[in-house]
């Protein structure tokens, strides 16, 4: 009888958004060179405000706030790798993340 192995494979997606650019870019500096990371499009969001709340409609001050966005998947068969790559995300500060972790089944 042929017996089949089972090899679980767990795949972790990480989307970062940070404001400061430098804190995102550090974040590729701290992981290992095995995982993957894509530069996604920026955002930038632009509002007007008023600077006196009663007559002067035409006194406003513009500004921006620029958004840069990340996204990195790691693969691996050990949980605490994958785990450590999660703990890695807790020292950055600034940066918003969201984290999707997949488990697959191989049959080999």
């Amino acid at each position: 009888m042929a017996q089949h192995k089972k090899s679980i494979i767990y795949i972790c997606k990480v989307w970062s958004v940070s404001t400061d650019f430098k804190s995102l870019n550090s974040l590729a500096l701290l992981l290992p060179l095995s995982i993957s990371s894509t530069g996604l499009s920026r955002r930038i969001k632009r509002f007007t405000l008023l600077r006196s709340p009663l007559g002067n409609k035409t006194a406003k001050d513009q500004f921006e706030r620029r958004e840069y966005r990340r996204y990195f998947t790691m693969t691996s068969q050990s949980p605490a790798k994958v785990l450590a790559f999660i703990d890695i995300l807790k020292y950055l500060n600034g940066v918003k993340f969201k984290v999707v972790l997949q488990k697959l089944k191989k049959n080999t």
